[in-house]
């Protein structure tokens, strides 16, 4: 082990929990086709606090479980005085995570399980996962692709999500909200910002802003069924009337709120 680097590796033939908790820095978490887990961690600066944390850190697999562990150096985190750590995981696919920063990024590439992200402050990047739970003070996420259920919360920051295929909580306190392909349902809030839904096919999609436009794309084939009010701004439908659906019939219903924003539903 260098002073600037420390590496560890563990046998894990099947997928495992990981549990990576650095206070400051960057995580970077790679889901691969691999039969053991790597953790490394990195002084980004090479500056004497994060050598000695990353020496005095905890790294350690339990029955299925990879946990990283970094102490919190009270009273220097936020004035400055160096401390930054980068965290390079290699695990299996399917592996399910728990990451966590006080400040800094969070990226993961490859397919994970049920995956619970959060920072401080700063962005949380996800390619694809079982279910996604993320959350950062101030930064964006971007979650490209969930199977399952995701629910997701910046205090200023844009979100964009994918393709969804559960339910999806997405709220945003300054930012803009884009949804690539619902799920089940979406719940879109945003206090200054606005949201997309490019397209639905079935469910509900329930979205609110304050300060922004709504846009939210019907599948060709799907009836709609519109609740829609807004304080200062227009509607537009591009959708055409119709007699009411039969019960085979695809169904996507929206209820949409705007204070001041135009309301667009297009086909998609």
């Amino acid at each position: 082990m260098s002073e600037d680097k420390r590496t560890q590796s563990f046998q894990t033939p099947n997928p495992v929990k990981l549990r990576i908790e650095v206070p400051k820095g960057r995580i970077n978490l790679t889901a691969a086709e691999t039969a053991e887990t790597t953790v490394e961690l990195v002084a980004a600066h090479g500056d004497s606090l994060a050598r000695e944390l990353i020496a005095e850190a905890e790294i350690l697999q339990s029955d299925d479980e990879i946990i990283v562990r970094i102490r919190r150096e009270r009273g220097r985190w936020w004035i400055g005085f160096g401390g930054d750590i980068e965290a390079n995981i290699r695990a299996p696919i399917g592996s399910a995570a728990q990451l966590g920063t006080g400040a800094g990024r969070i990226e993961a590439t490859g397919n994970l399980g049920v995956v619970e992200a959060q920072t401080g402050a700063g962005s949380i990047r996800l390619q694809a996962a079982a279910e996604v739970h993320a959350r950062t003070g101030a930064g964006a996420i971007s979650v490209a692709e969930v199977s399952g259920s995701v629910s997701v919360k910046s205090g200023s920051g844009k979100v964009e999500v994918g393709r969804i295929g559960g339910d999806a909580k997405i709220n945003t306190g300054a930012g803009d909200i884009e949804v690539g392909e619902a799920g089940d349902s979406v719940e879109a809030f945003t206090a200054a910002g606005s949201v997309k839904v490019r397209r639905a096919d079935h469910g509900r999609v329930r979205a609110k802003t304050m300060a922004g436009r709504v846009l939210v794309g019907v599948a060709n084939g799907s009836a709609a069924y519109l609740d829609v009010t807004t304080m200062s701004g227009r509607v537009h439908s591009e959708l055409d009337s119709a007699d009411a659906p039969q019960e085979s019939d695809k169904r996507v219903e929206l209820i949409i709120r705007t204070m001041s924003g135009d309301v667009t539903v297009a086909r998609a």
